[in-house]
């Protein structure tokens, strides 16, 4: 069935719960307008949406629209679509100008678990983003290494050598730049020391991936007080 902008917005607002849509506005700096639809059923209906290509070429047109679920929903589709590489490339580099917050950077990235089976594609596209100054196209290089290459020993090294590449001094860049040297580490202990004895980031990225260290469930207390010894002075690794 050929779906329409109308048809999707109507349907992502009988999916909307006002509650959650204030909850997600909270989270968010500066949000677009919310409806408040939960991540899980996005997520179907990107799937069901997915089942219509490639014969529905215009649905790509019927996501545009103000909604954060809208913007989420195109980078799920994205991630859903059985397409060729090239394509998948064409529609991400497309779509990252509407990657303005964590929040759809995040949810598209988790969605394309198709990078991982082709890492002579991807890798070097990826490690590219990170260097990139725009802070959420940098961070959504990051966090796809972080999601989906940090499982071997290789794509751990990847991440960490992209994380000290990333030159973007926004915010969230760092923050993600934190959280995949943590991904990396309690994954690979001794690598993370490593990396943590020599590395180049700035003292607040340093010290907040310390920080999500000891806050992961998978670290022992052995390793915290380990990576506790290498904090730097001056930064605690909180989120202004």
């Amino acid at each position: 069935m050929p779906y329409t902008r109308q048809e999707i917005l109507a349907r992502l607002q009988t999916m909307a719960e006002p509650d959650y849509a204030r909850f997600s506005a909270s989270l968010i700096p500066d949000p677009p307008p919310i409806l408040g639809v939960r991540l899980p059923r996005l997520r179907t209906l990107a799937k069901e949406l997915a089942r219509a290509l490639p014969r529905s070429a215009e649905l790509w047109q019927a996501l545009e629209g103000p909604y954060l679920e809208q913007a989420m929903l195109h980078g799920m589709l994205i991630g859903a679509a059985a397409l060729p590489e090239e394509e998948r490339r064409k529609r991400l580099e497309a779509f990252l100008p509407r990657v303005t917050n964590w929040s759809i950077c995040d949810s598209t990235a988790a969605s394309c678990k198709w990078m991982a089976k082709a890492p002579d594609f991807w890798l070097p596209w990826l490690e590219a983003l990170a260097r990139r100054e725009e802070e959420f196209y940098a961070r959504f290089g990051i966090v796809c290494l972080l999601d989906h290459f940090t499982g071997t020993p290789e794509g751990r090294r990847l991440t960490l050598t992209a994380c000290s590449a990333a030159c973007c001094p926004a915010l969230y860049t760092r923050l993600g730049v934190a959280w995949a040297v943590s991904i990396a580490a309690v994954k690979e202990p001794e690598l993370g020391l490593a990396y943590l004895r020599s590395d180049s980031l700035d003292d607040f990225t340093h010290n907040k991936a310390i920080r999500k260290i000891c806050e992961s469930l998978r670290s022992t207390p052995a390793y915290r007080a380990q990576v506790k010894t290498l904090l730097r002075p001056g930064s605690s690794g909180k989120s202004r």
